[in-house]
């Protein structure tokens, strides 16, 4: 189980929040389960457990963030839930991908996509937890060892961009993911701790 922590970084480089994870198999293919302690938008405590099938497909997704809290489950052609104690309901298909501020999500599609693909999302806004259909560009560069605080990892790098996120320029960012775990993200995530256990990604 591999279990660690990141740094989420503000625009200015600055610490903005914690996020202290653990994942592994599961029942059905993939559990992440992280707490995160964040100033943005003002402090406050978050946890977050996502779990996949044996395709990285969602199957669940849970966020608490102390004033709002979010389920999902995926069925078939249904995102479906609640939010803050009321039914949700979210457009859905197979192919869709599912988002949310953490490096776990990243860990999901990167698992999932062979090449470079443009894909349709379902992204949970941060606190509020409210979801909507965006659209997301991962770009596959290929596998490469990679620096990071913890150490050297051997990692797939893609360019990740978010293709209608309301910024200009877009966000677009580079990022390294070695086994079920990011190990580097540019300008958002740091790998600050790290503990392989049984089936976690080595280092180099």
């Amino acid at each position: 189980m591999p279990t660690g922590s990141y740094t989420v970084l503000a625009t200015d480089g600055s610490t903005e929040a914690t996020e202290d994870f653990r994942c592994a198999p599961g029942p059905v293919g993939w559990r992440y389960f992280s707490e995160v302690d964040t100033i943005d938008p003002t402090p406050h405590h978050e946890t977050i457990d996502v779990a996949v099938d044996a395709d990285w497909r969602p199957v669940r997704l849970r966020v608490d963030s102390g004033d709002h809290q979010l389920l999902l489950e995926a069925d078939g052609t249904r995102l479906a839930g609640w939010r803050d104690g009321h039914d949700i309901e979210t457009p859905w298909h197979p192919e869709m991908h599912l988002d949310y501020l953490s490096p776990a999500f990243n860990v999901i599609t990167c698992r999932r996509l062979t090449e470079t693909s443009e894909i349709e999302v379902v992204f949970v806004d941060p606190y509020v937890l409210e979801p909507h259909v965006v659209r997301q560009r991962y770009e596959r560069h290929g596998d490469e060892q990679v620096e990071t605080p913890v150490g050297t990892f051997m990692a797939t790098r893609w360019t990740y961009t978010a293709l209608d996120s309301g910024r200009e320029p877009v966000w677009t960012s580079e990022l390294w993911c070695a086994g079920d775990v990011i190990v580097r993200y540019e300008r958002l995530f740091r790998l600050e701790r790290y503990e392989a256990g049984a089936s976690g990604p080595r280092l180099v």
